[in-house]
């Protein structure tokens, strides 16, 4: 694994306070209150290998704020970014950089009124590699995450990941009212040790049911239009679905390609792409979206990712993929016409984690594996850790993580997947390469 960040210490007076929680894990409408008039941030969001997001909610203190960014090892200045911070916008202000370096690491500052807002040696990030360049890449995968500023979000950033990827009830809202959501998307980014992973590691995030407004939700739920508008505001993703619709994205990271559907959107808006007579899950834009990107993919591994698990919770819920078999079994017939390789699944929701191998050899050309991981809280369902003629690993354990190596610094590529309980203790590891997930010539 590549290391090039610098130590750093935080400067405590820059850091989010602890919020008062009330018994679920929320704020109390006081702690919420002070937060919307106190800063958040700043957070990186999405980079590739030229560009790169980023965050930040100066309170509710309306102006023009400018972003200032300089080359770690030769402190010049790059970009200077103008961007202003309106109501309309909830406050928040997003810069994108572009014409960047692969590979480099940036300092930046964020400035008002001639002086700097947010101090603190944490404030840097690093440009993906070159496209197809030897290298070595770590990801973090998580979902289900309460408001506790818990230690979990402290091992990942000890593991010096190159980003973090959440999957959904990140955070929990169980509204459609905007202003609601807008509240818990504060409250959640102002969780003082994420707070502090996210100044400098670059996040990404789709959604599930309870961010996107209510339990098992679909597309026909009303007032998805706020809790779209809220993620939007308060994500840096590089896209957010299309036309106000949806917020699937895609990013490529080295020697991997990760998709982030939106499973909720277009769920039951309308026919399916593959089934006329039957309900869509993805809906047709989005579905079009990925069965073309994923055949333009050059990337070894290419993991699609969702907030939902790929088979059937088996309980009186249908948020799920089993609910949809038609839309996942279409996808496979794809990968194997047209010879895709290395696509992995990754889903969360069920508070458990599992490893399947499906035995898609007949249809892909290879096993297809899927890696599941809930929740980062404490809150486990072990009835929803049920048996599978595919089951290779599976626990109703709290507090876990995803760790993701991809090494392409030798042929040929390999994956390595370790599931990680806080405090750093392994559950349970799987190691593969590009061959592995290669249809036979």
């Amino acid at each position: 694994m590549k290391r090039t960040r610098r130590e750093f210490n935080v400067v405590a007076a820059s850091m989010p306070l602890a919020l008062s929680l009330g018994p679920l894990g929320f704020a109390t409408a006081e702690a919420v209150q002070v937060q919307g008039n106190r800063d958040t941030g700043p957070m990186v969001g999405h980079v590739s290998s030229d560009s790169a997001r980023l965050w930040y909610r100066p309170g509710e203190k309306p102006g023009r704020y400018e972003l200032v960014i300089r080359d770690e090892v030769t402190d010049d200045v790059v970009q200077k970014l103008e961007g202003f911070a309106v109501p309309e916008k909830d406050y928040c202000i997003h810069w994108l950089a572009n014409k960047l370096k692969p590979s480099t690491m940036y300092r930046y500052a964020i400035m008002h009124d001639g002086r700097s807002v947010v101090e603190g040696d944490d404030l840097h990030f690093q440009t993906a590699p070159s496209p197809g360049a030897p290298t070595s890449v770590r990801l973090a995968f998580g979902s289900c995450a309460h408001m506790k500023p818990i230690k979990l979000w402290s091992d990942i950033e000890a593991a010096q990941v190159n980003g973090l990827v959440l999957l959904g009830d990140t955070p929990y809202i169980d509204s459609t009212n905007l202003a609601t959501a807008r509240a818990r998307h504060r409250e959640f980014l102002s969780i003082a040790p994420l707070a502090k992973l996210i100044r400098h590691t670059p996040l990404w995030g789709t959604w599930d049911d309870h961010d996107f407004g209510a339990n098992d939700s679909r597309g026909t739920l009303k007032g998805k239009e706020n809790t779209r508008r809220a993620l939007v505001e308060y994500r840096a993703n590089e896209q957010d679905g299309h036309d106000d619709q949806g917020i699937y994205s895609k990013f490529s990271y080295g020697p991997v390609d990760v998709w982030l559907l939106d499973t909720r959107w277009f769920s039951n808006t309308e026919p399916s792409p593959v089934d006329p007579s039957k309900p869509t899950l993805l809906g047709k834009r989005q579905w079009e979206w990925l069965l073309g990107s994923l055949s333009q993919s050059k990337a070894p591994f290419k993991l699609i990712t969702c907030g939902m698990i790929w088979d059937d919770k088996e309980n009186r819920e249908s948020d799920d993929w089993g609910t949809y078999p038609y839309e996942r079994e279409a996808l496979f017939r794809y990968i194997g016409e047209k010879k895709i390789s290395g696509v992995v699944l990754v889903g969360g929701d069920i508070h458990c984690s599992r490893l399947l191998k499906y035995k898609t050899e007949s249809v892909c050309g290879y096993p297809i594996y899927q890696f599941i991981v809930s929740p980062i809280h404490d809150s486990v369902i072990p009835s929803l850790n049920i048996p599978h003629p595919d089951l290779i690993k599976g626990s109703a354990t709290p507090h876990v993580w995803l760790k993701l190596d991809v090494y392409s610094t030798h042929a040929p590529a390999t994956l390595r997947a370790e599931w990680v309980q806080m405090n750093g203790m392994e559950m349970w590891s799987l190691e593969v390469d590009s061959s592995e997930l290669t249809a036979p010539a």
